[in-house]
Order: C-alpha cells, then sequence, then structure tokens
C-alpha cells in the first residue's frame, strides 16, 4: 500500500458538509480546489488539487483526495495491529469497538508528486475533514497507529511529518532469541522514501525509538541523502551507527535502511 489512507470512526453518523469541507481545505492549503456537486448527498467525494498536475505518458491529471464513507461497525480484531502499535492513544480499543461510521481519506493519482508535496496535500485536506465532521478516533494505516482526533489538530500549526499520525516507529521483541528487540518505522514508504529499522539487543527501546524517528523526519525534510556506508549518530557519546540496505525483518515487506548500532549492541545477521 503506497498511499496515505486514513479512516475515521464515528459511533454516531457524520454530518458531511463537503462545500465546508472544500471551503477549509483550500484555506489550509492556500489553494484553490476543484470538486464534485457539494450540494448532493453522497457516500463517495473527490477534491482535485488542480494545481498539483501529474504528468503521464499520454496524459496529465491532477492529484486527488478522495473521502469514501461506510456505513457499518468494524471488525476490531482487525485492528490489532494497529493498537498495539499506537503509543500515543493507549487506551484507545473501546473507542474504537464504538465505531459504525467510518470515512476512508485517501490520496489517489499522486504518486508522482514529491513526499513533501504529498504530505502537504493530504494532510491539508484530512485536517478539514476532522475539524468538520469530529471523529472520534483517526486510524492511520500507512503509519499502522490509532490517534486521538484532538491530539491531531493540537497538532496541527506544525508541519504535517510531525504531526501525530505521520510517522510511526514501531516495536517488536523477537520471541526466538531472549533479548533481541526490533524497531522499525512506518510511514516514508509509502510516500517514496525508504523506512528504517533497527535490530538491536541492551538498549534503551525509547533512545532508539528516538534515533529512528529524528533520523526519519531528516530523509524526509532532506530526500535520501543517506547512503549505504553511511553512519549517523546513535544512542550515547561518539556513538556511529553504520547504515545499508535491507529487506524488512517485519510485514509489509519492503527494502529499508537498516542502523546497525555496533558491538555490543547489534543483534540479528545482515547482508
Amino acid at each position: 500500500m503506497e498511499l496515505q489512507l486514513v479512516e475515521l470512526h464515528f459511533s454516531q453518523l457524520p454530518r458531511c458538509d463537503y462545500a465546508a469541507i472544500k471551503a477549509r481545505a483550500e484555506a489550509i492549503l492556500g489553494d484553490e480546489l476543484d470538486a464534485q456537486n457539494t450540494k448532493k448527498a453522497t457516500d463517495a467525494f473527490l477534491l482535485f488539487h488542480k494545481n498539483h498536475l501529474v504528468k503521464y505518458t499520454d496524459a496529465e491529471v491532477p492529484a486527488q483526495t478522495a473521502i469514501l464513507a461506510a456505513h457499518k461497525p468494524i471488525d476490531i480484531r482487525r485492528y490489532e495491529g494497529d493498537i498495539q502499535q499506537s503509543w500515543g492513544f493507549r487506551d484507545c480499543e473501546p473507542t474504537l469497538s464504538q465505531s459504525r461510521h467510518t470515512l476512508l481519506v485517501t490520496e489517489m493519482m499522486a504518486r508522482l508528486l514529491s513526499p513533501t508535496e504529498r504530505v502537504r496535500l493530504f494532510h491539508g485536506v484530512l485536517q478539514a475533514v476532522i475539524e468538520t465532521t469530529l471523529p472520534d478516533a483517526l486510524v492511520f494505516k500507512h503509519s499502522q497507529q490509532v490517534v486521538q482526533p484532538k491530539a491531531y489538530l493540537a497538532a496541527a500549526s506544525d508541519a504535517p511529518i510531525v504531526r501525530p499520525g505521520a510517522l510511526n516507529v514501531r516495536f517488536f521483541n523477537i520471541s526466538n532469541t531472549v533479548g533481541d528487540m526490533l524497531m522499525d518505522t512506518r510511514g516514508l514508504h509509502e510516500v517514496g522514501l525508504h523506512d528504517l529499522q533497527c535490530h538491536f539487543r541492551e538498549l534503551e527501546p525509547d533512545d532508539v525509538s528516538g534515533v529512528l524517528y529524528n533520523t526519519a523526519v531528516y530523509i524526509f525534510e532532506n530526500g535520501a541523502v543517506i547512503e549505504a556506508g553511511n553512519t549517523i549518530a546513535g544512542v550515547g557519546p561518539n556513538s556511529k551507527w553504520e547504515c545499508q540496505f535491507e529487506d524488512s525483518l517485519i510485514e509489509p515487506t519492503r527494502e529499508l535502511l537498516d542502523l546497525n548500532p555496533g558491538f555490543p549492541f547489534t543483534a540479528g545477521s545482515r547482508k
């Protein structure tokens, strides 16, 4: 799934004022948008970013953000992975279990835009939908986490990439090796960049998480500037972690940038 996709969950039927969503998105983005008939009640609505054209071989089309509605209770078992990796909303399961209506916000025809433009456009519309419909919970499927809407809106003045939900650092204990841990990022691969992972032992997960998150933000802001064989600052004074490209150890399957903390903290094997 190489796209940004967020589910907005509601216990009560939301009022979808698409004209208001369009107007608010235009104000946030500073762009005029095209749209379908905003006066027609529908469970599918498209906003066209007409100033952001994507060139294909035989056509030029605007990037789009879609809003799709569903009206049925969710199967909470399908959200187990999202719930487990939701560090900012640890008690999200009771809220999510009450979901009876869902709005899906997703980008379309945007993969050829730069990562920064994709994230900016998507979050501009997402913020407008959240402000207008007031959901109970947000599920960021592309970064695998549940987020409180009030936490997202509290950070709306921040750059989109550092708002809750845009990036996530996942944590796993490696069950077949005592003491081995794995952390990786979600959210970069889906916008055309490499995620990160670190397989380690004897380090504090919070410290490793900080290295992964800060490096992910750096890559997003500066592009794919870290190459195989480069080193980055790790945990502790004068710590240098070597970078190389590896296959992901945990799904989703993708090539990512592996950070090797070196002896005695490295775990597992590498190419």
